[in-house]
């Protein structure tokens, strides 16, 4: 299976075609695109998946393309199903749109403790502490910020935007 968004400039991407509302074809940075689906980069396979991977050829830019994997899926007769991402989708092509990507992430978090805090910790904003974390006395967070489970952070240690 794999997911697919709208875009506006699918030429960008691996493009879906579609017949009778099934997918027959992927076509990846094409001139024409046969629609405007794009593929996002999330796949569910199956293990044959490598071995449609070990026959593949380096395309024109020199790289070995998952979407002519895909294909060969489906040039083999293997049913490839799809499904469309409904909630917001960046592309991370390039430094900039990681960047974005992290910005939109971190403004949809909720604020959330599943960790320990010390004695004299500040915590302001949207903040996510992971289980197993321990922030130590003295330590100042200002969201947006998530940590991951099992960290040690400070003690006397900022973290957020540009130091207060």
């Amino acid at each position: 299976m794999v997911l697919l968004c709208r875009v506006k400039d699918p030429q960008r991407f691996g493009v879906a075609e579609f017949k009778e509302g099934k997918l027959i074809r992927l076509v990846e940075k094409p001139k024409e695109p046969p629609s405007d689906y794009a593929l996002v980069g999330i796949y569910f396979f199956k293990p044959v998946i490598f071995k449609a991977i070990g026959q593949l050829k380096p395309s024109w830019r020199g790289e070995l393309e998952i979407t002519e994997a895909i294909q060969t899926l489906m040039d083999w007769g293997l049913n490839v199903g799809c499904d469309y991402v409904s909630n917001w989708w960046k592309d991370t092509g390039r430094p900039e749109d990681i960047l974005e990507a992290n910005q939109l992430f971190l403004s949809e978090i909720e604020p959330s403790n599943r960790g320990t805090l010390e004695e004299g910790v500040t915590l302001d904003g949207r903040v996510n502490i992971g289980r197993g974390t321990t922030v130590r006395g003295g330590a100042s967070i200002r969201g947006p910020v998530i940590m991951g489970e099992n960290c040690e952070i400070g003690p006397e240690t900022y973290i957020g935007p540009s130091p207060p």
